[in-house]
Formats: C-alpha cells, sequence, structure tokens
C-alpha cells in the first residue's frame, strides 16, 4: 500500500533502538533527499526543517 501526504512524504527508517531512543534513516519522498538522525527529537527536527524549507519555496503547507 503506498500512501502520500497532504503537506510532504517522508519514509522513516529506525536501524537502530538504543539508549532509549531511535537511530536510522529519514527519506523527504517529494525531494529525494535523504539524512540519517541520532535520536526522535533529531528525526522531528529534520522534517520539521523540511516542512519550513518548503514553505519557504512557496508551497504553502497549511
Amino acid at each position: 500500500m503506498r500512501q502520500s501526504g497532504d503537506k510532504a512524504t517522508f519514509v522513516v527508517h529506525v536501524q537502530y533502538r538504543q539508549n532509549a531512543t531511535w537511530q536510522g534513516n529519514v527519506m523527504w519522498a517529494e525531494n529525494q533527499q535523504s539524512a540519517s538522525f541520532r535520536s526522535a527529537l533529531e528525526l522531528l527536527k529534520l522534517i520539521d526543517s523540511a516542512l519550513d524549507v518548503r514553505e519557504k519555496e512557496g508551497d504553502k503547507v497549511c
């Protein structure tokens, strides 16, 4: 099943669960950009910054 979001689509691959948090990779599907994250908080910050970039480019997220 393939789904996409209204605002943006991110593919999250959790590789490890260590130190009570996640480590892995996230890919922004629309832009084919990917980044590694070392914690759930870092994952959320990456997604938030990607949405900020999209909003600045003129694609309103709201």
